[in-house]
Formats: C-alpha cells, sequence, structure tokens
C-alpha cells in the first residue's frame, strides 16, 4: 500500500455485466473468459500505470496517479474487450466507473467518500460503458485527448450519498456509444422527492436589450448568470438552472429557500450593474413533490412555482400556501398576504416582508 498514488488520485472501479448469467450459461468455462478479461484489463492498467488497488470476483479497485491515464486505460480496456474474439458467443462486457478525488491512505489502503463514490458511479452503467463524476470529467476535459469526447448525462442521486452527482459518460472513437438509461432513479425516470422550488426573473429585463448599447448588455447578461448560478448553489440550492434572465432551483428546506431567496434578492439589488443600472428579482416559491431525471425536475410543483413567480412584480418575493405552512412558526420570516392578485391562483399567496434594507455598492463577482 506504500506505492499507492497519494494527493489527487484518480479511481477506477470495473465490473463484469451480467456476470451470473455468462456463469449459468458457460459453467466452468467462464473460468477461462474470466481469466481473458483479467488479463485483458491488467495490461491496459498497467500500460497507463494504474496500480491494482484490489480484485473481488469480476471487479477491479484500480487507482491512477492522472486522470488522463485513467481514461486512457479505460478506453485501450474497452477496445481490447470488444476486439477479443470469445469463443461460444460468451461476451464479456465491463462497465466501469471514474471519479477523481483526495483520499486517505491507510495501512489497509484507501479511505474516503471519494471510493464509495467512484463504485457507486460504477455500478449505475451499462457493460462496455465508461462513466466519469463531474471532478473526473473536468480534468479529463482539459486535457483535449484526440478521439475522446464527453457526454453529459446530467445529475443522478447514487446510493448512499447525500448530494446527487453529474455524471459523465466517456465516449471515444471505435466504442459503443449509445446505453440504455443508467440504473438510477434519475434514469429511470421515476425519482420523487418533496421539495421547495424557487424561480427567480429579473423585473422588467425585457427594456434593457433596447436601451443598453449591446456590449453592456452582454456583460450585463454574462454577470447576471454568473451571479445567479453561484450565488444559489452557494446558498444550497440543487438542480441549478439559469436561462435568460431566470434560474430555478431546489431546496430540501422551506427555510433555507425562502432564505436563499432573501439573500440572492438583495444580492442582485445591490450590484454595481453595467450601464449604471439596478436590477430587482421577482421570486416565486412553492412546495410540493417533484419528479426527478437525470436533466431536470418536472411535475405539478414545478409549474404552480412558476406560476407563483409570474404573480410576483416590483421585485417581491412570494410564497404558496404549501410553502407558508412548513415556515409559518419560524419567528425570523415575517409574511402578509397578498389580497388582490391580476389570474388569481387556486391558492392564497403570500409576500415575504424584508427585514431590514440592503446595502448599496456592492461590487460584482471577479469574471473567471
Amino acid at each position: 500500500m506504500l506505492n499507492l498514488p497519494s494527493g489527487t488520485v484518480t479511481f477506477m472501479f470495473t465490473d463484469v455485466e451480467a456476470s451470473t448469467d455468462l456463469v449459468r450459461r458457460h459453467g466452468e468455462r467462464y473460468v477461462a473468459l474470466q481469466a481473458d478479461a483479467r488479463s485483458l484489463l491488467r495490461k491496459a492498467f498497467a500500460t497507463h500505470g494504474g496500480h491494482e488497488v484490489d480484485t473481488q470476483g469480476d471487479s477491479f479497485f484500480v487507482s491512477f496517479s492522472r486522470a488522463r491515464a485513467a481514461a486512457l486505460a479505460a478506453v485501450d480496456a474497452q477496445q481490447a474487450l470488444a476486439a477479443h474474439p470469445w469463443p461460444d458467443g460468451g461476451v464479456v462486457r465491463v462497465r466501469m466507473g471514474l471519479h477523481t478525488a483526495e483520499p486517505h491512505i491507510s495501512a489497509e489502503g484507501y479511505v474516503g467518500v471519494g471510493v464509495h463514490r467512484a463504485a457507486r458511479i460504477c455500478a449505475i452503467g451499462h457493460g462496455g460503458q465508461i462513466l466519469l463524476s463531474r471532478s473526473a470529467a473536468a480534468l479529463i476535459d482539459d486535457e483535449e485527448l484526440e478521439r475522446v469526447t464527453l457526454r453529459d448525462l446530467g445529475a443522478h442521486q447514487l446510493k448512499g450519498l447525500q448530494t446527487p452527482e453529474r455524471i459523465f459518460q466517456l465516449v471515444a472513437e471505435g466504442l459503443a456509444s449509445e446505453f440504455p438509461p443508467l440504473d438510477t432513479l434519475e434514469g429511470a425516470g421515476l425519482a420523487t422527492e418533496t421539495a421547495t422550488i424557487l424561480f427567480a426573473d429579473v423585473d422588467s429585463f425585457t427594456p434593457l436589450s433596447e436601451d443598453l448599447a449591446p456590449d453592456q448588455f452582454r456583460t450585463l447578461v454574462a454577470h447576471l448568470h454568473r451571479t445567479l448560478h453561484l450565488t444559489l448553489e452557494q446558498q444550497g440550492g440543487r438542480w441549478v438552472i439559469v436561462v435568460g434572465d431566470g434560474a430555478m432551483a431546489l431546496f430540501r428546506s422551506a427555510r433555507a429557500a425562502v432564505a436563499a431567496a432573501v439573500h440572492l434578492s438583495e444580492v442582485i439589488a445591490c450590484q454595481q450593474w453595467p450601464g449604471g443600472r439596478t436590477l430587482a428579482l421577482n421570486i416565486g416559491l412553492h412546495s410540493g413533490e417533484v419528479v426527478a431525471t437525470a436533466y431536470g425536475c418536472f411535475g405539478k410543483a414545478v409549474n404552480r412555482a412558476d406560476a407563483v413567480a409570474t404573480r410576483a412584480k416590483g421585485g417581491q418575493i412570494l410564497v404558496s400556501e404549501a410553502t407558508r405552512t412548513l415556515i409559518d412558526e419560524d419567528p425570523a420570516i415575517r409574511l402578509r398576504e397578498i389580497k388582490h392578485v391580476e389570474r388569481p391562483l387556486p391558492f392564497p399567496l403570500y409576500e415575504v416582508v424584508p427585514q431590514q434594507p440592503a446595502e448599496s455598492g456592492t461590487a460584482l463577482p471577479a469574471t473567471p
């Protein structure tokens, strides 16, 4: 274990798809199939400096000092498996999962959540597929590997881990690139979750495109997108989507969602925007069950949150009756019922009352 890579390490887990079926179909001949698969995999690992940490049954756990080496080893291994003349139709298909982390090393090997994350990523894939976490994908994308691209498969909830992981598929020349949906609730379109949905858009945004010079408007939009995305993520928002002059995010807690809405509204109001403009956000929140897929969240609750946001004006933060019931006893949040609403909804609306005026003159976040 003393020779294992340390610091920033890329883990690779591999597993044979449907190995039980292969054993049932080929009996004792499966031993030879397994030996061939192991030989091909180990050759690819060794060629690219992989360190075999563990092997159990049909699975390998390998570490690499560089994400690039792990990606190339995965591609070489899959190409070798695809080209191998498997006897009696006993094709061995291997799923692979890669994740980059900074683990601890003990006397018995690597310790850390990163190990479990890599194993979970491998488990949701299919034979012949190479899946990567966001951290591994970012490093590999920077390498610009020849004839290798990444396909974004969206965010997926992995077993035993709290936050969803954005999964990428490594697509390489000569390898299969089309696979069934990932083996997750999001992949199957069956994931549901009770959450508070936040929608936000800039009040009276359309006239800005006509009033500002093109370069000023482009700068404003770029800063707006970055501010919305960073602020919502920093406040605990999930599945953050920024489009046009608006954004959507999910929160597990209604209180956290309202706090994020107040903070986001203040951040936008305090910015020094191009052209000397001030912006105000209209924000709507609703709580309910959402259907989570790999590419976003849908359902009646999402539609209702959007409808609440469209009733806000002049920088209001509005919450639905469902959200109000979850935060009603929080002394830090003051609400007042909106008595008259254009295009009324089938439930009451409440406005979040600001606790204190926001300070002005806050500088824009630095551009990356």
